[in-house]
């Protein structure tokens, strides 16, 4: 749309291209606010209404504007609060699922995969619709579909057919759970212990998490992150109290002692519950200042000159940065800057490869001529997506036994490789020892590229996901995800910078593109070298072993009994 309808130029893409995806950045604080404040008794269907509602207009006006480059800036906000209607579906449901995965353990791996090939799926219709519209001139129509399909799934929610349990509902079912774990807790005599009187819970807020402690029956005790604001050691010694009179353990007390009622506000409209906020309290504070600096990010992409960009990818870079340690255990802090250097060190060059790839006769004679059918459908949806599942599955028999460090090295290196073929095919090398283009890019970007990318982004994924202490799953990775997801975007203002600043490029007729082949050997392949030494944050244990918030493995010598193993070097929380 940006390109074949507002018709922007390359630099000015290159900026808002950024902006698209930034919305997915700030879905943790979603989690928070949702999580906090019940809105008409749920806690995720009415704001997932709203979701699909508010981004499905966005969308709509999205495809709306007039066909002129003046529209540019207000396209990429309106596909920004779009998205961000998409993200917050996302990590809702994710939170919803969540909780189902943990009442029946076994289903988990199978609706995880389902979810996944449904996501695959639709990103492959996408793509088989939008790039044929885009060659008929006709990109809008593509975005007024999906602003229908957003619309549609808003009855889901209005119908409640995900079957979500009230907010009052669900705190009473936890903590009757939480209540239950701990009478087995005391039956096995290996209840927590705690400073009399103390306030708040052992979560991510204070550094160091309990690890999870079998039971005869094989489940799992309720973990310090698991327990409320209240819960204090006066509290577990009330609770105990009545079991012993009995002579035994019962597990029909009350369990309005862990979880307190909801704060009811606002006439009924809103039921707040507070200790979601005080138990995660630096979390918090973290996703509101990641918030601000993506809306920064976002207005500075749109607004800002070259200099004032650079200036806001630096202080964005560093306060999000430093406050990852301050609101993190340390190893999960190390993981989290380590997973936003790794994206943001591989500069994203949209605004100089597609404008080259699709650069018309007028423009770039001896170009490749691509169609947006071939580029966007076949090469990108089609052929990548498949190879980004090779690739996928290539890491669990290639890497699954490699410590993380080997194994971002390794993809580091392969995917940098990968541009070698760009490179090939900006300079023509490839017509004159005989290779057409549409081949060069399948073999290259489309099988290559794809399947490298997938195998450097599969081991931070894999990381993150071990390291986010029980209790606080989904706000964790949300919040390390969305890191993950900024970084992505700096790395492609970063790329705007130096094509407006250092080697600008000129996609409109009469074609320059002199300086492309120094941005990409400075982009994807100088930098990203970067990220070698910088493996070094991350734990030295193996991508298969299973590992607690310090970064030790754990490894169990007996089914009952687990045993917790440092790691190779001092590279662990202290």
């Amino acid at each position: 749309m940006l390109r074949t309808r507002f018709g922007i130029d390359a630099a000015r893409y290159q900026r808002l291209t950024g902006i698209l995806t930034m919305g997915w950045s700030i879905k943790a604080f979603t989690a928070v606010i949702c999580d906090t404040f019940a809105f008409l008794g749920y806690t995720k269907r009415w704001y997932m209404f709203v979701s699909c509602v508010v981004g499905s207009v966005f969308a709509l006006f999205y495809g709306l504007l007039p066909a002129k480059p003046s529209s540019g800036n207000i396209a990429a906000a309106f596909v920004f609060l779009s998205s961000y209607g998409k993200a917050n579906v996302d990590v809702l449901s994710e939170g919803y699922y969540s909780r189902l995965m943990r009442k029946i353990p076994k289903a988990g791996p199978a609706l995880v995969s389902w979810i996944w090939w449904f996501i695959i799926l639709g990103a492959l219709l996408a793509s088989v619709l939008q790039g044929p519209l885009s060659d008929l001139n006709m990109p809008q129509v593509g975005v007024f579909i999906s602003a229908g399909l957003q619309f549609l799934t808003s009855l889901i929610y209005l119908f409640n057919l995900y079957g979500e349990k009230t907010n009052r509902d669900e705190r009473i079912e936890d903590a009757r759970i939480m209540h239950k774990a701990l009478l087995l807790e005391l039956q096995k005599g290996k209840a927590l212990s705690r400073t009399e009187g103390r306030e708040g819970s052992l979560d991510v807020d204070q550094g160091k998490a309990l690890q999870l402690e079998p039971i005869d029956d094989g489940e799992t005790v309720a973990l310090a992150d698991d327990l409320p604001l209240n819960f204090t050691h006066t509290n577990q010694q009330q609770a105990q109290k009545p079991m012993e009179l009995g002579g035994g353990y019962q597990d029909d007390a009350s369990p309005e002692f862990l979880l307190p009622q909801p704060i009811i506000g606002c006439c009924g409209l809103i039921e707040i519950n507070k200790e979601v906020v005080m138990r995660n309290k630096r979390i918090v504070a973290y996703s509101a200042v990641m918030t601000a600096a993506v809306i920064t990010m976002t207005f500075g992409n749109i607004l800002a000159n070259t200099l004032g960009l650079l200036i806001i990818c630096v202080v964005v870079s560093l306060v999000c940065s430093v406050m990852s340690f301050w609101a993190l255990p340390l190893i999960i802090a190390k993981a989290n800057v380590m997973a936003y250097l790794n994206m943001m060190l591989y500069i994203q060059l949209p605004g100089l490869l597609d404008s080259f790839y699709l650069a018309k006769e007028d423009c770039l004679p001896d170009g490749p001529h691509f169609s947006n059918t071939f580029y966007n459908t076949i090469a990108v949806g089609i052929i990548g997506n498949l190879a980004g599942l090779v690739g996928i599955t290539a890491f669990r028999y290639i890497f699954l036994r490699c410590s993380y460090r080997l194994s971002l090295v390794v993809t580091t290196l392969l995917w940098m490789s990968a541009s070698i073929f760009d490179i090939i095919m900006l300079k023509r090398w490839n017509i004159k020892i005989g290779i057409p283009d549409h081949a060069m890019y399948v073999c290259g970007d489309a099988i290559i590229g794809q399947m490298c990318y997938m195998l450097s982004w599969m081991p931070m994924t894999i990381l993150l996901s071990r390291l986010c202490p029980r209790g606080s799953e989904s706000t964790v990775y949300a919040l390390l995800a969305g890191f993950s997801n900024l970084g992505q975007a700096t790395s492609t203002s970063i790329g705007a910078i130096l094509m407006e600043y250092v080697w600008p490029i000129k996609s409109n007729p009469p074609c320059d593109f002199t300086n492309a082949v120094k941005l990409v050997i400075v982009g994807h392949i100088l930098l990203p070298l970067l990220i070698i030494p910088l493996t070094l944050l991350l734990p030295n244990v193996r991508v298969s072993d299973d590992i607690d918030i310090d970064g030790n493995v754990i490894s169990k010598t007996t089914q009952e009994e687990p045993h917790v193993k440092p790691g190779k070097d001092s590279n662990k929380a202290h």
